[in-house]
Formats: C-alpha cells, sequence, structure tokens
C-alpha cells in the first residue's frame, strides 16, 4: 500500500470491490466525480487503484484476490482511506446551503449517520433536521438521528449498551459534556421545546442548566422559558454573568432573589439593592473583599463567621468581637487559618475547643493531645484529618454518637467500616460512606443498602 493524497488521486481510475461504507451510493458517486475520480468496472493497466470496500461478493473476492495474487498489492486501498479523503474534500458550507435549498431529507439523513465527518459539520446538519413536531423517539428516522447524536458524543458508549435509544443516555450526555457549542445546539432541537410539560425531557433541561459548561446564550433561553427551578439553579451558578443576574433580579421573585444572594459571585449592584432583606445569606457566601466585610460586619458577624473567602485578617477581626457565638462559628469555618484555630485554642474553652477538634485545620500534634479527654472524641470522629490509629481506637467507644461519626468520616479506615457495619444501627449510615463506595466500585462486589 501507499500514501494516498487527494491530488494523488485526482483525474484517476479506481475500481471499487464491494460498497462505500461512510456514504450511500449516490452519494458516493457524487463525491468522486466532485474530485474528478473516475469509477470503472473492471480491471485495466490505466486503474490507479483497486478498493476494498464492504460487503463484498464471493465473486467479487475470487477477482480481488486474483489481482492481489497478481502482484497487484501497491495498488491496493481500503474504503477507508478513500472515504476519509472524500470527507476531507467537501466544502461544508456549499454542501450546507445544497442541503438547505434542496431540502434534501434523504441525503442529510445520511450525512447525519456518517460517523466519519468531523463534530462541527456533524452539529451543523443536525440544526437543519425536521424533527417533524415528534420527538426524539418518536419515528424511526427521529430515533436514529437521535442515536447518531448520543453514539458519537457520549463518553465511553461502548460499556452503556442501548443508551443511545433512551432520554436518559441524552440526560447523561449532557451531563457529561465539556462542549459547549454540543449543549447549544441540544437545547436548540425542536423536541425539547415540549421539555417543561414533559417530565422525561424536563431532566434534560436541568441538566442543561446545571452544567457549568452551559454557555450564556443557552442560559439566557432557559430564563425566558424555564421553570422556576430551572432559574433558581441559574441563579446559583459560579461565574454567572452580571447580565443575566440582572435579568433573574427584575424576575421579582422572593425564592429567585434569595438564591442570587447566596451565589458567591453576586454583583455588587445587586448586593446593594439586596442586603437589607437578606443580609445574612449575602454575608455567608459572598466572595469577600474589604469593602463587603466592613459592610456586614456591624450587621451579621456571624454570618460572616461561616464566610469560606474570608481572610486571616478578617478572621482575627472576628475573633476581637469576643462573641462566643461568632467565635463557634468560626470553629467550624473550614477555610479557617491555622493561627487563628490556635489563638482559639488558646481561650481555653471547652465547647469552643470541641467545635474546633471537628475542623481539619487542626494539626495532627493537637488532635493527639485532644485525644486524651474523652469529651473531644466525637468531634474527633467526625475530622477527617483524625489519624487513622485514633480512628481505630474510637471504633471501640460506647458512644453511639462516636460510632455513627466513625461511620460517615471518609478517613475511617475501610476494614473498621465493614466492622460497624455488623450493627444494624450503623449500617445504612456506612452504606452512606462515598470512601466505602468508592471501595466497593473498585472491588467490583455488590451490597445491598
Amino acid at each position: 500500500m501507499r500514501e494516498m493524497t487527494l491530488e494523488g488521486l485526482k483525474n484517476k481510475k479506481i475500481l471499487l470491490f464491494g460498497k462505500p461504507r461512510a456514504f450511500n451510493h449516490e452519494e458516493f458517486l457524487y463525491q468522486i466525480q466532485e474530485c474528478k475520480i473516475e469509477l470503472v468496472g473492471q480491471y485495466n493497466e490505466n486503474v490507479a487503484f483497486i478498493v476494498e470496500g464492504k460487503l463484498i461478493t464471493p465473486y467479487e473476492q475470487n477477482d480481488f484476490d486474483a489481482l492481489y495474487e497478481a502482484g497487484l498489492k501497491e495498488k491496493f486501498i481500503t474504503i477507508n482511506e478513500l472515504e476519509n479523503l472524500l470527507i476531507k474534500n467537501i466544502d461544508e458550507d456549499a454542501l450546507l446551503m445544497s442541503l438547505k435549498l434542496s431540502h434534501d431529507k434523504e441525503r442529510l439523513f445520511a450525512y447525519i449517520k456518517n460517523s466519519q465527518i468531523n463534530d462541527t459539520l456533524f452539529l451543523k446538519l443536525i440544526k437543519l433536521y425536521d424533527w417533524q413536531n415528534e420527538g426524539f423517539f418518536d419515528n424511526d428516522e427521529n430515533r436514529d438521528v437521535t442515536a447518531a447524536l448520543i453514539s458519537r458524543f457520549y463518553e465511553n458508549i461502548e460499556r452503556n449498551h442501548n443508551v443511545q435509544y433512551a432520554t436518559l443516555g441524552l440526560m447523561h450526555l449532557v451531563e457529561q459534556s465539556n462542549n459547549s457549542d454540543l449543549i447549544e445546539v441540544i437545547t436548540g432541537l425542536e423536541p425539547l421545546k415540549k421539555g417543561v410539560s414533559n417530565q422525561s425531557l424536563y431532566a434534560i433541561l436541568l441538566s442543561i442548566s446545571k452544567n457549568k459548561n452551559t454557555p450564556d446564550v443557552v442560559l439566557k433561553m432557559l430564563l425566558k422559558n424555564g421553570s422556576l427551578e430551572i432559574k433558581k439553579i441559574i441563579a446559583l451558578r459560579e461565574g454567572l454573568d452580571k447580565s443575566l443576574q440582572t435579568i433573574l433580579f427584575s424576575l421579582n421573585e422572593v425564592i429567585i432573589n434569595e438564591a442570587l444572594c447566596e451565589n458567591a459571585d453576586l454583583d455588587e449592584t445587586l448586593v446593594t439593592k439586596l442586603q437589607e432583606i437578606f443580609p445574612e445569606i449575602i454575608a455567608e457566601h459572598i466572595k469577600l473583599n474589604d469593602a463587603l466585610f466592613d459592610l456586614f460586619l456591624p450587621k451579621t458577624p456571624n454570618s460572616l463567621a461561616n464566610n469560606r473567602s474570608l481572610t486571616c485578617k478578617m478572621q482575627e477581626t472576628l475573633l476581637a468581637l469576643a462573641n462566643k457565638e461568632t467565635i463557634l462559628t468560626l470553629c467550624e469555618n473550614q477555610t479557617l487559618c491555622e493561627e487563628v484555630a490556635q489563638m482559639i485554642l488558646s481561650l481555653g474553652d471547652d465547647e469552643l475547643n470541641i467545635a474546633l477538634f471537628s475542623n481539619t485545620v487542626v494539626k495532627e500534634q493537637t488532635l493527639r493531645e485532644a485525644y486524651l479527654d474523652e469529651k473531644n472524641h466525637l468531634s474527633l470522629a467526625q475530622n477527617p484529618k483524625t489519624p487513622v490509629d485514633i480512628l481505630q481506637i474510637l471504633v471501640n467507644s460506647k458512644e453511639l454518637e462516636v460510632l455513627k461519626a466513625l461511620c460517615k468520616n471518609p478517613r475511617t479506615p475501610v476494614e473498621l467500616l465493614y466492622e460497624l457495619r455488623l450493627d444494624q444501627r450503623l449500617d445504612r449510615l456506612v452504606s452512606e460512606n462515598e470512601a466505602f463506595g468508592n471501595h466497593i466500585k473498585t472491588e467490583n462486589i455488590g451490597w445491598q443498602s
């Protein structure tokens, strides 16, 4: 076999055994004519390439083998090689214009099912498809087009048998996709227009609204036509564009405004408008700067203490207020600075220490010292940073709450979780432990929840 180029094929004669693979027969003939290639019915010395197609008949196979044995193997190429070159030669704009003007549904259908064309062209083609005002799987053609869409983009499709023939497959495709163009095209497909009233399709819209790669143009469309639930999901999106926040605020819905206030990226213009109604929610969730910290410090110090964007300096300011409730909240903040944690420990307050010992920022040596006092055992059982040797001792505790905390702790060794699971009171909690679930999947064994 020799390396082929399109230029090397032009004005040449080829002999095809069998049938095309990527194209139907009519499209194949059209494409080789476009490339100035002549298809002949039998071999002669002017034949430049002998093409091995699919579905070769027994009679063709005899002639094919005879030519190979005659020393012509240098002329042999596969149908895949030939069709890949033909596909690369396609003028996409001309093809799309031709399909729009001709309304040739069969030709469009054939191209959509052609797995050799690139993803960009496929997405342009599927936007031209007429779904006949029916659903994704309501007729044979719609089903095949939907299957082609899912099969092309679904990750590990070979492990998910027949997922391309189910609405659930389309939902999972959206969930896993990081392709914003794909999400935009799927959102614009005619069957999804009924998504709000159709429960199975509504699940797809929910997946679209949750996907972090969904482009703003799609989010804007969902804000116009989506349900209150979808609008709330969008209001909570990380990095939500200011213009979309403004649209959401203009809806004048309490639920939506409350969700906006939970958004760490809430626009400061909206902070001004919403701070009097939801000061605690904003203070807890907003990405803080010095101005915002100073704004909420007199009003809602306890909510500020929950904020995960607090700097060490801000935490020290809250600690300096000497308010027990505020400090307790700080103790539970998983972004607590280590030096602030040490300041709290130095206060010598048992209640504060118990709260603090469940926080992952506390040093290992401090946790080991805390173990010596039984009142700290529950906090240590909850802390994913507690040393394993201490967790192994705590499994012998007589306190049910300590055992429950161990069941939930992702740091608890699997062998201890198996032991805890023997207690019927703890079985469900172990089942819900993510680390235990991952172990089960790794070991490929099943268990009943």
